[in-house]
């Protein structure tokens, strides 16, 4: 707490500190009940700007591929190295007897890169984004927009009114998609599941990003064995730690930068991939176009049986990284990756394979193991899998397509991924249980978090205090009110958190005026700044207290300095407090017209002039006022005459709540947190109390605070515990 703020509660007279240590007992016992009604405070907050119905600018042609240029050194990097080691991991479970088999494995190569990136991602996958933006998260939380699936029961209405929200149901399929919409608000079990399956594909993702950066690097350092004299294993290893070390320093300089950079190099890599295979077609073998027969595949089955199951495992190399195709969506546009693989990743692969097959048709016995057979892309194809449930989801829910067609998806692109799946998980004991123990490992961490997040919530939405109490204690919260503005930190979207009273209980003042700020996330990406807070008003206005729900995407950081916090918070509080004056004040004008139409009617019969606002209109015996045009809406005409020409009466205590804000401001803020604990109760299980107690206590603990992301003194902070047993 500031040092003014400390000076005034430390000033309090000794007749004053026996008042309020006489009321701690009563405000135990009030705060120890449980509301007996539906508070106000539980009513949807007042949003303090129209929603901005902005769009996404269309961006310019060249500006499209310059971008598209720039994806090469972001998205493809994967792709672009897995000819190298592609063939080799095929044919060292597959012996080359004959051309079949080449053309066999090319073909499978080629409809691979065709049916999955192709196919799936540029036309089908990248346009399931979340307004802009890719990723498992980015399907989740789109589909938590149209349908009430997440665990945290922290939604409101209001949400709806962000601009970036952009709900957007279709009228045909529509009684489908509200059929599977209440399946899965109902259900628990079906939240729990797709939750699962969406932090399953996030782990898969950060469990195969650990692995794919070192296995591209060592694939391509190994190229020089057997080229410079004396360099052995060991010198492949020292050389990939030193451009692991140099790619990932350079990061920090933003996907941007990083993209201008290393595209030249990628595009030259690509461009070269692309010559030597036509270089390779001409001088070897141009028969190898035959592959194109989808035949091959089966004749590559037929003659190899087992070992052609197994070489699949080799295949699905070829379109490693395909997943970030969706993934890195945010930092480009849809159009500029599906430019970049159409027109340049995807024909100069096939060109690639095509010229490494036509070689290998006429020196079959030079295949060498530039890669380690022992790390199989496995969480790669359970993405895969992931975003083709996911996007199968969308289709039925949001897109509503055609039944038919939502089903082909899932039949089609699931198959092929189910089948390199099973391939893949025959490499399990030969290392490819490292990344998938990456990735159970995330997943675990994950999952503790929301599901002990989830009981903590749940557990201070039972213990919130009702209204009745707090009205019953008057303006003055039962204790002194003091110059400032007090922000009590919580959780709860709506009601009085418990941990309030334990500040009336252990403060001997409290703030003059109160803001009950709750930092969301909602499931949109960017919350714009205009529409960041929604407020509303606890209780009477002589308690100056307040609701303040400060909105973020997910894709948001909370990392601005307290003082422009304050300063925001501040304006956006003055602006909805003249946004409810004037409400107020058309409803007591309305109020007023009513009353005069009332009049004019009674006064008609007399002949005696109509009185409407300060105009006067005389009417006959035998003339009636027009009240056709009389709307209930405001802004529009009532009785004949527009509401604009009407005298609006102001709401004459705005300027003094006004004043006394600033005044409050200028004593300073003080930020009062709560840490809150859960524990699980002695009744429950072992798993529970050890995943409570221990896991996501741990946790809670390691945990970046809000308070440090603003930079705020630690000489303004108050904090309270309060600890939930679950």
């Amino acid at each position: 707490m500031g040092r003014r703020q400390r000076g005034r509660l430390g000033a309090l007279s000794p007749e004053e500190g026996e008042s309020i240590m006489e009321r701690i007992p009563t405000l135990r016992r009030r705060f120890g009940k449980r509301p007996k009604r539906v508070d106000s405070l539980d009513v949807e907050a007042m949003g303090i700007a129209d929603a901005l119905k902005h769009g996404h600018k269309d961006l310019s042609v060249w500006h499209t591929v310059a971008m598209a240029f720039q994806t090469l050194g972001v998205v493809y990097g994967d792709m672009g190295t897995s000819p190298l080691y592609v063939f080799s991991d095929v044919f060292s479970k597959v012996h080359i007897k004959s051309d079949i088999d080449v053309l066999g494995a090319l073909s499978l190569i080629i409809y691979t890169i065709a049916l999955i990136p192709f196919a799936k991602y540029v036309f089908i996958v990248l346009k399931a984004n979340d307004n802009g933006e890719g990723g498992t998260f980015a399907l989740y939380s789109l589909i938590c927009r149209y349908a009430k699936v997440s665990r945290l029961p922290n939604q409101q209405r209001a949400d709806e009114d962000i601009s970036s929200f952009r709900l957007k149901l279709p009228t045909p399929e529509l009684e489908r998609a509200l059929r599977i919409k209440e399946s899965l608000e109902k259900r628990s079990s079906v939240k729990t599941l797709l939750l699962l399956l969406v932090l399953m594909g996030t782990s898969m993702i950060i469990g195969d990003g650990i692995l794919t950066p070192s296995m591209s690097v060592m694939s391509a350092v190994s190229g020089l064995q057997g080229r410079i004299p004396g360099f052995d294993t060991d010198a492949v290893v020292v050389v990939s730690i030193i451009i692991l070390v140099a790619l990932f320093s350079i990061q920090r300089f933003g996907t941007g930068k990083v993209g201008v950079m290393f595209s030249p190099i990628l595009a030259t890599w690509f461009f070269s991939l692309g010559a030597i295979g036509i270089y390779n077609i001409v001088k070897y073998d141009i028969s190898v176009l035959r592959a194109f027969n989808p035949m091959y595949v089966y004749f590559f089955f037929q003659r190899n049986s087992r070992n052609a199951w197994s070489a699949l495992g080799g295949c699905v190399l070829c379109i490693t990284g395909a997943e970030a195709m969706f993934a890195d969506l945010g930092h480009f546009t849809v159009k500029s990756i599906q430019i970049a693989f159409t027109f340049v990743v995807f024909p100069c692969l096939l060109l690639a394979y095509l010229g490494q097959a036509a070689f290998l048709m006429k020196n079959p016995d030079l295949v060498e193991r530039v890669f380690y057979d022992s790390v199989p892309g496995i969480a790669e194809v359970g993405v895969m899998l992931v975003s083709t449930s996911l996007v199968t989801l969308v289709m039925l829910l949001i897109w509503q397509t055609n039944l038919f067609l939502a089903i082909c998806f899932p039949a089609i692109f699931g198959t092929v991924e189910l089948i390199y799946l099973s391939a893949v998980l025959s490499k399990l004991l030969e290392g490819g249980w490292l990344p998938l123990a990456f990735a159970f490992c995330f997943l675990c961490v994950m999952y503790t978090w929301n599901y002990g997040s989830v009981l903590k919530y749940q557990s201070e939405m039972r213990e919130k205090i009702s209204m009745d109490f707090i009205g019953e204690l008057g303006s003055t919260l039962g204790t002194i009110r003091v110059p400032g503005i007090g922000l009590v930190y919580n959780e709860l979207a709506q009601g009085i958190p418990s941990i309030f009273g334990q500040f009336l209980l252990a403060l001997p003042a409290i703030h003059s005026t109160i803001v009950f700020v709750c930092i969301k996330y909602v499931p949109v990406p960017v919350v714009p700044q205009s529409e960041r807070f929604i407020f509303r008003r606890v209780c009477q206005k002589d308690f100056h207290m307040f609701r303040c729900v400060a909105r973020y995407g997910y894709k948001d950081v909370i990392k601005e300095d307290h003082g422009i916090f304050e300063q925001i918070l501040v304006e956006s509080l003055e602006k909805f407090l003249r946004r409810e004056a004037q409400e107020l004040a058309l409803e007591m004008n309305q109020v007023e017209l009513d009353f005069e139409d009332d009049e004019s009617i009674r006064s008609r019969e007399f002949g005696a002039p109509a009185v409407v606002g300060e105009l006067q209109i005389p009417l006959l015996s035998d003339q009636r006022l027009d009240t056709s045009s009389t709307s209930s809406e405001k802004g529009e005409h009532v009785s004949g005459l527009p509401s604009s020409a009407m005298p609006l009466v102001e709401d004459p205590s705005l300027e003094y709540e006004l004043s006394a804000l600033r005044e409050a401001m200028e004593s300073g803020f003080t930020y009062l947190l709560s840490h809150g604990d859960v524990r699980a109760m002695k009744s429950s299980w072992f798993l529970k109390k050890l995943v409570i107690n221990y896991f996501y206590a741990f946790l809670r603990r390691n945990c970046r605070a809000g308070s440090a992301n603003m930079s705020v003194p630690h000489m303004n902070i108050i904090r309270v515990g309060m600890t939930y047993m679950v």
